[in-house]
């Protein structure tokens, strides 16, 4: 039987819009009730990247966590919200409440979790990978009954595209996100542990949040896109692949897709999808910007080519870059950055690019989008263009 992905319109976040459109898109899939028993703890893992207003179309907007906890709580259920953002040092309380989730939380009858304040705990990997063997989880996460995964449709600078199974990123707490960059260098490598979150949490439901998405420098210093559409699927790596397509990517482009599918742990073959309700056609934007890293350059050159093309690769460079004229010291990027390459003395804050691995933390978590991507020269005379 093909999984399923159901496409609903909506305008806008006008709360009565959000309410109907996730009523439709719950009926299309057969109702909330499938997944939601009487006395169950429901967890919404919302994508709560970092502390930003809502309508920076960095993370899931607080009326779509609205409208889900009503329905949810007609069943009888209790509904938490949490997640654990990019920047380890964040004030989780903070974020939740800047992003809109306390105050959708309270109003609705949920409640916030901080993943944070709960023990860790060390799931072994799936898929016995060598580079990180160990996947450690908030207990929080692991001790819901069901999980329903609230992903924000955006690009990304260095996995290309962040969805669904992206999103379950965020059931790491703390500065093991930082380390798992570290052990795992490359997005392919990095690909392969986010598909095992993806086996040990199993979301039972996820509605990606498309009304308004993010492209070109996404996940949060991009410019924000109009899709007016949310998405529903029991399948996360199905939803990826639909998702992805209406952003005109080819889905297995995306490596937690093209992984998760040949692991068998969902669909990643649009042919094998069903779409219901509306057609993707109709909501697909051939034009929506991608953005450019070093990976997306040599992701296609073969490991036993790798060797021949090495002192080319050396000079195929996108580097971030503080401007120096916007930021304003909040040593955010110093904290959270893998490799700790960033430095600040002197009063400023600098970047050595000698250890830097282009993973491009610093600029999905700068808060005043003071960290532009510098092209090396031969990439400037391949013309081709960084993150936008």
């Amino acid at each position: 039987m093909k999984p399923k992905v159901a496409i609903v319109e909506c305008p806008d976040y006008n709360q009565n819009n959000i309410d109907n459109a996730i009523q439709e898109g719950l009926h299309l899939l057969g109702g909330l009730e499938k997944f939601i028993k009487p006395g169950q703890k429901v967890l919404l893992k919302v994508n709560g990247l970092m502390d930003a207003e809502p309508e920076a179309a960095a993370t899931t907007h607080p009326t779509i966590v609205s409208a889900l906890i009503r329905e949810i709580n007609k069943l009888g259920a209790k509904t938490y919200v949490g997640d654990s953002p990019g920047n380890a040092a964040a004030n989780i309380a903070k974020t939740m409440e800047k992003a809109g989730f306390t105050q959708a939380a309270k109003e609705a009858g949920g409640e916030i979790l901080n993943f944070q304040h709960y023990k860790i705990v060390d799931v072994p990997s799936p898929s016995s990978n060598k580079r990180i063997k160990m996947i450690k989880i908030s207990k929080a996460v692991l001790d819901a009954d069901v999980i329903i995964n609230l992903p924000k449709l955006k690009t990304h600078t260095w996995t290309l595209f962040t969805g669904a199974v992206k999103n379950l990123f965020g059931v790491v707490p703390g500065f093991y996100k930082s380390k798992y960059h570290i052990i795992a260098p490359q997005p392919y490598e990095f690909s392969e542990s986010l598909v095992d979150i993806l086996e040990i949490v199993k979301p039972q439901l996820n509605i990606m949040d498309g009304v308004v998405g993010m492209e070109g420098a996404g996940p949060s210093a991009g410019p924000k896109r109009f899709m007016g559409a949310l998405f529903f699927s029991t399948d996360a790596v199905a939803m990826d692949a639909v998702c992805s397509e209406a952003i005109n990517f080819k889905p297995f482009d995306i490596d937690t897709t093209k992984i998760a599918h040949q692991r068998k742990l969902g669909t990643g073959d649009l042919d094998q999808i069903e779409i219901i309700g509306t057609p993707l056609a109709k909501i697909k934007k051939h034009d929506w910007k991608h953005s450019a890293s070093t990976y997306t350059l040599t992701r296609y050159i073969p490991n036993w080519l790798s060797w021949f093309f090495r002192p080319i690769i050396r000079y195929l460079r996108i580097d971030p870059e503080i401007i120096q004229e916007k930021c304003t010291k909040c040593l955010i990027c110093v904290k959270n950055c893998p490799a700790k390459t960033i430095h600040f003395k002197n009063n400023i804050v600098k970047i050595d690019l000698s250890n830097c691995i282009m993973c491009y933390c610093c600029s999905e978590l700068c808060p005043d989008q003071a960290i532009r991507h510098k092209r090396s020269w031969l990439v400037r005379l391949l013309n081709i263009k960084g993150p936008e």
